[in-house]
């Protein structure tokens, strides 16, 4: 059996037509012509979203992914079962919305949960349906986790945290025959004597 691997790329944040000269001269969109002549021209991919599914239906506005779905933004890597992204023309992505076993990572933080809604433009991710978060050593479950990114700010609504402690170094290693502190060391055993109780 054939599987049909879909991957799509899309802006995360269109560039303006007028946009600044980056060099102090004209501005790009002026050196190539006007924008509006020509839909297929050259289009700032800086902070495109990435997004891999098996299989995609898609629609004027938005479009649905099935199957191992994958959407990548800057830092953050978005994995669902089923995902809905609404954008607007020409294809610039605004929102996605993830359904059934979110697993959201962006760096050191983690959130989880059955549903997640992703806003592009302030990189803002929610996730509800018994979210999980965990950011470094630190737990938490609640029901709502939101997270931006660019932020080490995780947001935790109605929270239980747990605070683990951190991997505890090796414990230096006994002498043969030494005790353990604060335990008596037992008596020797004579041969042929059963030791005493």
């Amino acid at each position: 059996m054939i599987e049909f691997l879909v991957m799509a790329f899309f802006v995360a944040q269109p560039m303006p037509a007028a946009a600044a000269p980056t060099d102090g001269g004209t501005p790009p969109a002026a050196d190539a012509g006007s924008a509006s002549q020509s839909p297929l021209g050259p289009v700032d991919l800086k902070e495109p979203v990435q997004i891999t599914a098996d299989l995609i239906e898609g629609g004027k506005s938005q479009a649905t992914l099935t199957g191992n779905v994958k959407v990548t933004h800057r830092t953050l890597v978005l994995k669902c079962d089923r995902m809905t992204a609404y954008f607007t023309q020409p294809r610039v992505v605004t929102r996605v919305v993830c359904t059934g076993g979110v697993n959201a990572v962006d760096g050191d933080r983690m959130a989880r949960g059955e549903r997640a809604e992703y806003d592009v433009a302030s990189g803002v991710l929610v996730v509800t349906g018994s979210p999980e978060a965990r950011q470094g050593t630190t737990y938490m479950r609640g029901t709502k986790v939101r997270l931006t990114l660019g932020s080490e700010r995780l947001d935790v609504e109605n929270a239980v945290i747990i605070f683990e402690s951190p991997p505890a170094s090796p414990a230096p290693s006994k002498r043969k025959g030494a005790s353990a502190p604060g335990r008596p060391s037992p008596a020797p055993v004579e041969p042929g004597k059963a030791p005493a109780r």
